[in-house]
């Protein structure tokens, strides 16, 4: 720190605060650090429309693939960044394959079979609010319902990558599921 007049009571009135400030600082930086790996950050950029991935891509996908996409942006149109959007939106066993068969042109494989499994609740109002719960079988077991891990259309996919690729650059793309 620069003290204006470097004087007993100036120095005193730092190190008043000195521990205080420190402290705050570490925090500020922690925050800074990790706030892009929280969902909710992705809800609200979501919900405030303040990307254009945002009418791209499916709510639950964005919150959770957001840092991934971002970070891509900052190389956009490069393999290893595709493969990292695909990986966080896929899961880490998807299988994708690029061909340039032109230049200017690129087309992308992806082949996924991951899937999520979701205990299946039931909804109801009780008292002006939603309350859920389990949905349980004979032997009170929950029931799950099980869906694919991701994107379930090409057109979500390539609205996601018109986003993402450098102009100049035409994409094809397959989607295989299952």
């Amino acid at each position: 720190m620069q003290y204006f007049k470097g004087d007993s009571t100036e120095i005193k009135y730092d190190e008043s605060a000195k521990t205080l400030l420190d402290i705050i600082s570490v925090d500020l930086n922690t925050f800074f650090d990790e706030s892009f790996d929280c969902f909710v950050l992705g809800d609200v950029i979501w919900d405030s429309d303040r990307s254009p991935l945002a009418n791209a891509i499916n709510k639950s996908i964005f919150r959770e693939s957001f840092p991934a996409i971002f970070e891509v942006f900052l190389e956009a149109g490069s393999f290893e960044g595709y493969l990292s959007v695909f990986r966080n939106i896929f899961g880490d066993g998807v299988d994708v394959s690029f061909t340039v068969p032109a230049a200017g042109k690129l087309e992308i494989d992806i082949t996924s079979d991951q899937v999520v499994l979701s205990d299946l609740v039931a909804r109801e109002v009780v008292n002006n609010a939603y309350v859920f719960s389990e949905i349980i079988d004979h032997e009170d077991d929950n029931i799950a319902v099980q869906s694919i891990k991701g994107m379930e259309s090409e057109a979500e996919v390539e609205q996601m990558l018109f986003e993402l690729v450098p102009d100049g650059i035409y994409t094809e793309i397959t989607l295989t599921i299952g």
